[in-house]
């Protein structure tokens, strides 16, 4: 395997050395206690389509090991990327997966952070250019492959188990795009293009999953709360919206009386007086209504608002 540059030849390889830097800040900034929220997947990527923060949540890592272990391999990887393609095009192969890879880990569970899924795609390019391509030669080895095999497969075992969450969507799908881009780059004619046509639609399903489908396919135990989130958000500047989203939490799987309720408090919001004794009501009957819901179906001028983000 070639061995990466040392890391004061940073400046031969402006792109590889920037995320890295950014990285490290900002990793570093969280850790002192800043507020991240601006930079996490949340509601606001379906509901907002902000789409931008599947790129920035990449660049935080949940502690040392986290963080030093994927910047080696970013380094190690990209920098040969950076010196064979140029700095615009390993640009957008750092954004390409970086994207794709976090919005199918959003698609499906509560998102990560970290730039495993970069680090997982550029192995897989490598993994095939180093067969297929001289400037490529040695890149990879088979002990680093088995390393980042093992690797993939403890962490499911070790998420399963409770001991530590790892995106391990974004590590499988980096990996696939990684490998679908190599044979793009390498390939000719109707293989090729197959291979772009794989490589889109991957991304295409992942904006698809991560925004207009999320609340219906996102199987995370708290996707309902999370719609729930995006609707209170805005309860008082957009009454409608809020209807509209909640209307979407109280029929997604097992959605509790405080959807109902928070349906209520938003139809009352909108000044749909009926349809908001209704969802109340709705509330009341549940196995899991409190007495503040219950309340609020015998009497809905009475009803509390901060009982609506109660579960917040």
């Amino acid at each position: 395997m070639l061995a990466p540059p040392s890391i004061t030849k940073g400046l031969y390889y402006p792109v590889t050395a920037s995320v890295s830097l950014a990285a490290i800040a900002l990793t570093l900034l969280w850790w002192s206690g800043r507020p991240m929220d601006e930079l996490f997947m949340n509601y606001l990527v379906w509901d907002k389509w902000q789409v931008w923060r599947a790129l920035s949540c990449t660049l935080l890592h949940v502690n040392f090991f986290h963080l030093a272990f994927n910047l080696y391999w970013v380094w190690t990887f990209g920098t040969l990327v950076e010196r064979v393609f140029g700095h615009l095009r390993c640009a957008g192969i750092f954004l390409l997966l970086a994207l794709g890879s976090s919005l199918a880990e959003y698609t499906f569970l509560n998102g990560g952070v970290g730039l495993s899924g970069v680090g997982y795609g550029l192995w897989g390019l490598l993994w095939v250019l180093e067969k297929r391509d001289p400037r490529f030669a040695d890149a990879v080895d088979k002990q680093t492959s088995m390393t980042f095999i093992v690797w993939f497969f403890l962490c499911i075992v070790l998420t399963i188990a409770g001991v530590m969450a790892v995106a391990n969507i974004a590590h499988g799908v980096g990996a696939l795009m990684g490998v679908l881009l190599g044979f793009a780059i390498c390939g000719q004619g109707l293989a090729r293009w197959k291979n772009i046509a794989a490589l889109s639609a991957v991304i295409i399903l992942g904006l698809a999953g991560a925004t207009v489908y999320w609340p219906w396919i996102n199987f995370s135990k708290y996707a309902e709360s999370e719609v729930e989130q995006a609707a209170l958000a805005d309860l008082d500047k957009n009454p409608a919206h809020a209807v509209e989203v909640l209307n979407i939490a109280v029929r997604m799987h097992n959605a509790p009386a405080r959807a109902w309720y928070n349906l209520g408090v938003a139809y009352q919001h909108a000044g749909r007086y009926t349809e908001a004794i209704k969802a109340l009501n709705h509330a009341a009957q549940m196995p899991d209504a409190d007495p503040n819901m219950q309340k609020a179906a015998l009497d809905p001028t009475v009803f509390p608002e901060q009982g609506s983000t109660n579960n917040f």
